[in-house]
């Protein structure tokens, strides 16, 4: 597993502190009533007339069962794994004048997963990968109702990835391993706009370019065969430049708020996601692509919905569910990423701090479907098979806010 710690200061102006929570993924594109907007949508920085502030502090812990096979011979296989995570962020919302405000925010994860010695060896054993992600927006006030904002999306990742090596022109030996390495920066674009109909109903869109990183490395080999280690070394794979290309799809969000007039409120989102053009981890040797990824994506839309209310003077509750779909059919699915549909059911809870500040806690629980595979053959060994009969991941936050709404 990779932690990933990271610090954001800033200087937050006295406003008052009336933030309710959004729990789980609701509320993302039109609630715009602290500086988590500059993240979802930046259009809504324009609602603030003081600075405000969030930083937020996640632990995400994934527990999971996978059973299969390898070959048609091959004994069944049953996997456990338990891995956690953290995951820092921070937002910041400046006025800059009555019609133009600043937004930003900072993201930064890591997060591994080590199968050991199962059916899929020869696809990957192991990974690490780290991503940090800024986001500064400049939004513009159009009128009473109408705001904009365009951002600017900057991306550092790198990525670890090792897998075994059948060493089948070496009799007697056992498993070989490679490990590449890599990593590389790219940028990317936003636009989101915010509607306010009236003081308690809101519509928000956003949309986020695709990013087409590429990242720069090298391939490692280690306990290779001699005759194995020869032929990986006349075809200049041994001690090859490795180049590893990806692409994350385009995503328009867009959804609503309103507020009761007993200070109950409700968010609806709907998500698409441009998933049939993504690309992911596509290995090149010396220029030559060391493998074709499959890929065969299909476009996703997730849905949430979230319901927050006051339970006393200083207190808010909610609670949200979201739903995503699958992105492959079963006969696309890969190794890499063995997804399937997703649901999620969240509940949250604010309280007033101070004047100025609150803190909210946040809770989420999240399973994914068996997402069933079969792997292209491998030379001797044939293909694996298998699927989750266990998949489970609980998110718990903790969040402080400054000069909310």
């Amino acid at each position: 597993m990779i932690k990933v710690l990271l610090g954001l200061s800033i200087l937050f102006g006295a406003a008052a502190t009336w933030a309710r929570p959004h729990a789980g993924f609701t509320g993302l594109a039109a609630a715009a009533d602290s500086a988590a907007t500059a993240a979802t949508n930046p259009a809504g920085a324009v609602r603030f007339d003081k600075t405000a502030g969030r930083i937020e502090l996640m632990g995400v812990l994934s527990e999971s069962t996978w059973e299969g096979r390898l070959g048609e011979t091959g004994s069944e296989v049953k996997t456990e794994d338990s891995t956690s995570l953290v995951v820092p962020s921070g937002s910041l919302v400046r006025p800059i004048n009555e019609d133009f405000s600043f937004a930003f925010t900072m993201l930064g994860y890591g997060y591994s997963d080590d199968f050991g010695d199962w059916p899929g060896r020869y696809m990957i054993t192991s990974y690490e990968a780290l991503s940090v992600s800024a986001f500064p927006s400049i939004a513009y006030r159009i009128n009473d109702k109408w705001s904009v904002a365009g951002s600017l999306a900057i991306a550092y990742s790198s990525f670890t990835q090792e897998r075994a090596v059948a060493n089948i022109f070496d009799p007697g030996f056992g498993d070989g391993s490679s490990k590449i390495e890599t990593d590389g920066w790219d940028a990317g674009f936003g636009l989101s706009t915010l509607y306010q109909m009236n003081e308690r109903t809101r519509f928000g869109l956003a949309y986020m370019s695709e990013l087409n990183p590429t990242q720069d490395g090298d391939a490692k080999f280690s306990n290779l065969g001699p005759n194995t280690s020869e032929l990986l070394e006349q075809a200049g794979v041994i001690g090859a430049d490795v180049e590893v290309t990806s692409r994350s799809p385009e995503a328009v969000l867009a959804g609503m708020y309103h507020e009761f007039d007993n200070n109950h409120s409700l968010t609806l989102d709907l998500a698409w996601t441009n998933f049939s053009n993504f690309e992911l981890s596509e290995y090149y040797i010396n220029g030559d692509q060391l493998s074709e990824n499959p890929g065969n994506w299909e476009d996703t839309w997730a849905f949430s919905a979230g319901y927050s209310w006051p339970v006393g003077q200083r207190w808010f509750m909610s609670v949200g569910g979201l739903y995503v779909d699958d992105m492959v059919d079963d006969d696309d699915r890969i190794f890499m990423l063995r997804l399937d549909s997703i649901w999620s059911l969240a509940v949250a809870a604010e309280w007033q701090w101070t004047d100025t500040r609150s803190l909210e806690f946040d809770l989420s629980y999240l399973t994914i479907d068996d997402a069933p595979i079969a792997s292209p053959e491998v030379p001797v060994v044939g293909s694996a098979v298998g699927q989750y009969t266990e998949r489970n991941i609980y998110l718990l936050s903790i969040s402080v806010n400054f000069g909310s709404l």
